[in-house]
């Protein structure tokens, strides 16, 4: 019987380790516990050009949110982004790919710029969030994440209207489908009770091409929606997995490899070389001398205790 006087085992989890645990514990334990990760020169670009884009368009709403003029808050999110891709410590991008970064962020807010003058009420942009999925006597597993944009949205005419609305900005190269059982989306609509959210695609296609996308196909801002009982078998499937496998690795220490995640959609996983070697201290010696130490992943950073 659990002692009533001893302290509970907090478990803080967010959608993106959630996703990385799924995919494969091992790689998980490698990022998150031992906190290891390729040099920069090393990492996906496209990655780094959505931080660059979401650093934008940060600015950019708060600016909306406050009152200032397109043209002033287009400025404040331009010069944020030139300043994030120009910091060597945190970005790898090639100019090239700035450049038309900034040029999809820059033609998506002015696309979308009536709508956000007319129908957004910002309640907050880029504000982290957590709340207690599970709770029992010895356990308490608590989810986090932070909210692109959470607005209140007045439709035009005959729109409909939503309140606590969460938007998610996405930035893409090529047209796909949007999966509504995305761990992401499904948290933020728990977070903020709300059964709706719309994720703000940005097409990342090359403006000078001979035919280049139209606008209404590089800026797409498709809704999805959860009822209530979609929301519950997601908390009931995610407290299961944590209960059952991720407290497992946790007391045994033992993270074990999924090798059908070494290779998906043709991107091996940066952490391949350690699984491919022979024995613990061969693994151990790549992952001391290719690796580096990484910040502790965090996304309630802002947030009280």
């Amino acid at each position: 019987m659990t002692d009533i006087l001893s302290p509970k085992v907090n478990i803080v989890l967010d959608a993106s380790k959630i996703d990385l645990f799924e995919t494969c514990p091992a790689r998980y334990n490698f990022r998150h516990n031992l906190n290891k990760t390729l040099p920069l020169i090393n990492k996906a670009k496209a990655l780094d050009l959505g931080s660059i884009a979401h650093g934008g368009l940060e600015v950019y709403f708060k600016s909306l949110a406050a009152g200032l003029h397109y043209d002033d808050r287009m400025q404040a999110c331009l010069m944020k982004m030139r300043e994030l891709s120009s910091d060597p410590e945190n970005s790898n991008s090639e100019p090239d790919g700035v450049r038309i970064l900034l040029r999809a962020v820059e033609e998506s807010c002015d696309f979308w710029r009536s709508e956000d003058e007319n129908c957004l009420d910002i309640l907050e942009v880029e504000s982290p969030f957590a709340y207690i999925l599970f709770e029992d006597n010895s356990v308490r597993i608590i989810i986090s994440g932070k909210i692109d944009l959470l607005v209140n949205f007045k439709g035009l005419g005959r729109n409909a209207s939503y309140d606590r609305l969460p938007i998610d900005h996405k930035t893409f190269s090529r047209d796909g489908v949007v999966h509504r059982k995305a761990n992401q989306f499904i948290n933020y609509c728990n977070a903020v009770e709300s059964n709706y959210l719309v994720v703000n695609r940005i097409g990342l296609q090359n403006p000078d091409a001979k035919k280049p996308v139209p606008a209404e196909d590089k800026f797409k801002r498709l809704p999805l929606s959860y009822d209530s009982i979609y929301i519950q078998d997601w908390k009931d499937n995610l407290t299961k997995l944590i209960l059952n496998e991720y407290l497992t690795c946790v007391a045994t220490d033992d993270w074990i490899e999924k090798p059908t995640s070494c290779n998906k959609f043709n991107r091996l996983c940066e952490y391949y070389p350690i699984c491919d070697s022979s024995g613990k201290e061969a693994k151990l010696h790549k992952l001391e001398t290719q690796y580096i130490d990484a910040e502790p992943w965090d996304v309630t950073k802002g947030l009280g205790e």
